[in-house]
């Protein structure tokens, strides 16, 4: 028999913050992904990967925002078991999880539509990676469920924030790998600062993001009847990365994959490699304020870099070299790094933590 969570039977969560059809291979870049068809599910072998829903049994997880309505329905195996999320709903509901996720892979099949509607005309949903709950809604990262003529399923979306990081635009392969009416295969990595996505077994998009764990939810769009089905979902979780002050030095050691601090007006956050050479800056934008400074962040992974203020890209490539040291810019002496302890100690770096995430809860 189903079970079921809906908003009106529960509290809801208060929170703070796909695996190829048989085997996820250990390297996402890697993998050899298989279309996903009826009998073909997302659950791994693998030791290290586990069915979602054992990880974090289902009455634990919430719904938030719209009274959405979300059954588990069983299967044979966990392979088999599928989350079923209905509307309509006057705006978005989610079932979230208990605690939050840092590295990880998620594996998925997905499918939109309803017997009257089994393309899912008009329909949307999402899954919510690195989110929060704010207060009666779930806000951060979400891979896109798009059955709509733009088709740009499997790209990053930003719930409540900054709207669309990582879209389809150009991709057409991506654009064209979803199948409607069908089972679609989700593989979604996050691991340090770097989000990749897979639909059916094509890379469709990838982000850098200064956001290091958070909530895993799957959403239910507000408005014409929605639903959309998830089947065995399953997650290999990876550890995590945190944010951390390391001291005045500035040296970015080995296994760091990013920097950020608040900077006002006429100044910049610079990595450079050993010889001195900048191979990334972050200006503060203009009207930054002493007492309201923005958010610099430089990430990097696999050899690419991204520059972004406030949470938005404004540049980005590839790295010439390793970087070895951050330092603080201004403008006022001619782009000299800042010399001065205190402003250099104020970077954080983004490095791995020991230790998983998992038994850690949301708060």
């Amino acid at each position: 028999m189903p079970r079921s969570i809906d908003v009106a039977s529960i509290p809801v969560v208060l929170a703070s913050t796909l695996a190829c059809a048989t085997v996820l291979a250990a390297s996402f870049a890697g993998c050899a992904s298989a279309p996903a068809e009826r009998g073909t599910h997302a659950v791994a072998s693998d030791a290290s990967r586990r069915p979602l829903f054992e990880v974090e049994p289902f009455d634990r997880w919430r719904v938030v925002g719209g009274a959405a309505r979300f059954e588990l329905e069983p299967g044979a195996t966990p392979a088999d078991e599928v989350l079923v999320g209905r509307g309509p709903i006057p705006r978005n509901g989610f079932l979230a999880s208990p605690r939050a996720f840092g590295d990880f892979r998620l594996a998925v099949e997905v499918r939109i539509g309803s017997d009257g509607n089994p393309t899912g005309e008009k329909m949307n949903s999402g899954i919510q990676i690195r989110s929060r709950d704010a207060g009666d809604r779930i806000v951060g990262l979400q891979i896109e469920i798009d059955p709509s003529p733009r088709a740009w399923s499997g790209g990053v979306y930003d719930e409540g924030g900054r709207a669309w990081l990582a879209p389809l635009e150009g991709n057409e392969a991506a654009r064209a790998a979803f199948r409607l009416g069908g089972w679609n295969l989700y593989e979604i990595e996050a691991i340090g600062p770097r989000i990749r996505t897979r639909v059916n077994g094509v890379p469709a998009a990838e982000w850098l993001d200064g956001a290091t764990d958070g909530l895993v939810a799957f959403q239910v769009h507000g408005g014409p009847a929605c639903e959309v089905r998830f089947r065995g979902a399953s997650i290999e979780e990876l550890g995590r990365h945190a944010w951390a002050r390391a001291g005045a030095a500035g040296a970015i050691s080995q296994g760091i994959l990013g920097v950020r601090t608040r900077l006002s007006a006429g100044r910049s956050l610079v990595i450079a490699d050993r010889k001195g050479a900048t191979l990334a800056e972050a200006p503060a934008p203009v009207d930054a304020a002493a007492d309201a400074p923005a958010l610099a962040e430089i990430l990097w992974s696999d050899g690419t870099f991204a520059v972004l203020i406030d949470g938005r890209r404004i540049g980005g490539g590839t790295l010439a070299s390793p970087p070895v040291r951050a330092t603080i810019a201004s403008a006022s002496d001619g782009g000299r790094s800042d010399a001065d302890a205190s402003v250099a100690s104020a970077i954080e770096f983004l490095r791995r933590v020991e230790g998983a995430v998992h038994g850690a809860r949301a708060h």
